[in-house]
Formats: structure tokens, sequence, C-alpha cells
């Protein structure tokens, strides 16, 4: 393991993450990496009912494993 954050990087928010087979769940299943800009495009399982996709910022999410480190 390089590196894992203590705490969740997506959360279930939306109606289509609450609601379906299983509840309250956001799982990654896959991500695209522009390198030239730093993009990220995360697929993600919602609620085990729906894929959807979010964008972020591979330096935003280095910072975030780095402010919440899994400390073993």
């Amino acid at each position: 393991m390089i590196a894992c954050a203590k705490e969740p990087l997506l959360n279930p928010e939306a109606p289509y993450e609450l609601t379906g087979f299983v509840p309250g769940v956001c799982f990654p299943v896959g991500c695209l990496c522009d390198s030239a800009t730093g993009r990220l495009a995360l697929y993600y399982g919602a609620a085990d009912t729906f894929t959807a996709l979010c964008f972020l910022s591979a330096p935003d999410v280095i910072a975030f494993i780095k402010e919440n480190p899994l400390k073993k």
C-alpha cells in the first residue's frame, strides 16, 4: 500500500446514492486521469444500483490523503 486515507473520499448524499440495493454506499470502480491537467474522472457505484461519475483534481486527492492519513 502506498497511501490510504482514514476518511472516505466519497460520501453518499444524492438520492440515487441513498436509495437502492445497498443504500448509502458509494464505491469507486474505475478512474481515468488526464495527466496534462491532473483532472480525474472517477466512476463509482451508487447504492449498488447506479453507476455515477465525478470529477476530481489529482493534487486535491493527494492533499486529502496527506491531511487524513490512515495510521497503522
